[in-house]
């Protein structure tokens, strides 16, 4: 199988790092969030041995497991996004050639030829107006 030499397959050295970081936090994420889970579902095991009664308190045990563990995987879930597209961007823009664009750095250009302004001069004289009617009132 031949590798071939496009960049986008190639992230850049930035890219990596970016995305060697976003999934460690993934990771780090992931193993709170399984903690996070034993230790709600311990909670929830010992009140249940104690005589808490599951009916009337659904809410209460969803509730338990939505604030103590399910954000954490949500958020492991975003870090493992960020760190594929950060991988894309940075390889994307690795992959453009830098351009710049001097933005009147030199002085404009002499106009050869004719020029609008040159062919079309403002009359003096008003005599467009008096074939309409118009006259300059002169006091």
């Amino acid at each position: 199988m031949e590798m071939d030499n496009n960049s986008i397959t190639k992230p850049s050295k930035k890219g990596t790092i970016l995305s060697a970081v976003f999934y460690v936090f993934a990771v780090v994420l992931l193993i709170t969030a399984f903690v996070s889970l034993a230790a709600c579902h311990q909670n929830i095991s010992r009140q249940l041995e104690q005589g808490v009664p599951v009916q009337g308190n659904e809410l209460a045990i969803v509730n338990l497991y939505l604030t103590s563990c399910v954000q954490y995987f949500a958020f492991a879930v975003a870090m493992v996004f960020c760190g594929k597209a950060a991988a894309k961007v940075l390889a994307t823009q690795s992959e453009a050639p830098v351009q710049v664009t001097p933005y009147m750095l030199n002085s404009p250009a002499a106009a050869t030829g004719s020029d609008y302004a040159e062919e079309v001069e403002p009359e003096d004289d008003d005599t467009d107006f008096e074939a309409w009617g118009f006259r300059e009132k002169e006091e």
